[in-house]
């Protein structure tokens, strides 16, 4: 099977690209993982569409933007499709990752406020008090429509977005948020496990 030339343009850090970068490797579709370095950034942010990254560059010629509309492209290339085909089995896709997203916007006010004393006391709260909602509110939907994954039986983009959330909060990327604050979901556990144990998500981070 023949692909568009891909390279996916980003940090050298996981955060947003690691989904994308994952769903090629699933799938073993060839792409070229340019990491820019931060001094790079502010030459090359006028540039790009909205000012952000990543970037998916297609045949040196189109480049999309924003990490969603991203990876549901890359998530219709393969063999296996994690973007499914069929719009019901979309739409539980799209769930997931519009309530990982909403779990994201939970932490921009926190991120924005420069005092640290105030940040910190920003995140003790969301621990305490939002992130529980929103992380019990995500995994009754797995326990209801899922199966080994967040939405049935096979991988998806949205295990793959649930997946990156757990690990950004697993390595302790934000100050006064406990590494473990989604232990305590047992579904979401569940899919985490199940794509950290898929060949291919094996396969890209004993590389990377």
């Amino acid at each position: 099977m023949s692909y568009p030339k891909l390279k996916v343009t980003y940090f050298n850090i996981k955060a947003r690209a690691e989904p994308i970068r994952l769903a090629l490797s699933i799938n073993n579709i060839p792409f070229e993982d340019n990491r820019i370095g931060r001094e790079v950034w502010p030459s090359m942010k006028p540039t790009t569409a909205f000012g952000q990254l990543p970037i998916l560059t297609v045949d040196d010629t189109i480049e999309i933007a924003q990490s969603t509309a991203i990876l549901r492209y890359v998530g219709k290339f393969g063999p296996l499709k994690l973007y499914p085909d069929d719009a019901l089995k979309a739409a539980l896709v799209d769930q997931v990752i519009s309530q990982c997203q909403d779990v994201e916007a939970s932490l921009r006010p926190s991120g924005a406020e420069e005092n640290p004393e105030k940040k910190l006391q920003m995140r003790i709260d969301l621990a305490q008090k939002t992130l529980p909602v929103l992380f019990g509110a995500l995994d009754k939907f797995i326990e209801k429509h899922g199966g080994k994954y967040a939405t049935g039986d096979e991988i998806t983009i949205g295990d793959l977005f649930a997946y990156q959330m757990n690990t950004s909060y697993s390595a302790g990327a934000y100050d006064g948020i406990p590494k473990n604050v989604l232990e305590p979901f047992p579904n979401i556990q569940r899919v985490v496990q199940a794509v950290k144990a898929h060949p291919g998500v094996v396969a890209w981070e004993s590389k990377h």
